[in-house]
């Protein structure tokens, strides 16, 4: 009786360390410029391959990681991967949703338009517009100055549905360049 009671309790305590270690890692991302409010799918009616919501202190370990492992690496670093690293630091926060679409596509396609709808009236730009086949691509910015505070892609294709939110002052050179060289 006394090792299931002190189970319980040890399993209580990870799951409430977890839960506050994931609260704090993602707070704050909320109240950023450039967060997009993205409409995403219930949990019980998709299968999420990743969700993922970090703020600015969930992200200083991640960038810690990242520096560290390209700077221990004894390749010297190609453009986009100085351009990723500079981008790195000037995010405060992202959103990551991954998502199997198998049957259900149209819960997607509405989340994608719903979430269109919210940020083109938060003030948000459509960058890129591309539907081909069964595939959907909508890339959007919101921009604060000459800094693009937000920068947001929706995809949907037979396979997966992906959307992120990318916060932070960023860089338009740089987001083009990393563009430029992902082609």
């Amino acid at each position: 009786m006394k090792f299931l009671k002190y189970s319980v309790i040890t399993l209580l305590s990870i799951v409430l360390i977890g839960s506050a270690g994931y609260l704090l890692a993602s707070s704050g991302i909320q109240s950023k410029p450039g967060y997009a409010k993205l409409t995403m799918p219930s949990w019980f009616s998709t299968d999420t391959i990743v969700a993922i919501n970090l703020g600015p202190r969930g992200l200083k370990p991640v960038r810690w990681m990242i520096e560290r492992a390209v700077s221990s690496s004894n390749d010297n670093l190609e453009l986009d991967e100085k351009i990723l690293l500079s981008l790195l630091q000037d995010l405060q926060g992202v959103q990551l949703r991954i998502y199997e679409v198998e049957n259900n596509r149209k819960i997607f396609e509405r989340a994608i338009d719903e979430s269109l709808v919210t940020l083109k009236q938060d003030g948000w730009q459509t960058l890129i517009t591309v539907r081909e086949d069964e595939k959907r691509i909508i890339v959007m910015q919101s921009t604060d100055a000459e800094l693009i505070t937000g920068f947001s892609i929706l995809v949907s294709t037979p396979e997966n549905a992906v959307f992120v939110n990318l916060i932070g002052q960023l860089n338009p050179e740089s987001i083009a360049l990393l563009a430029e060289s992902l082609n």
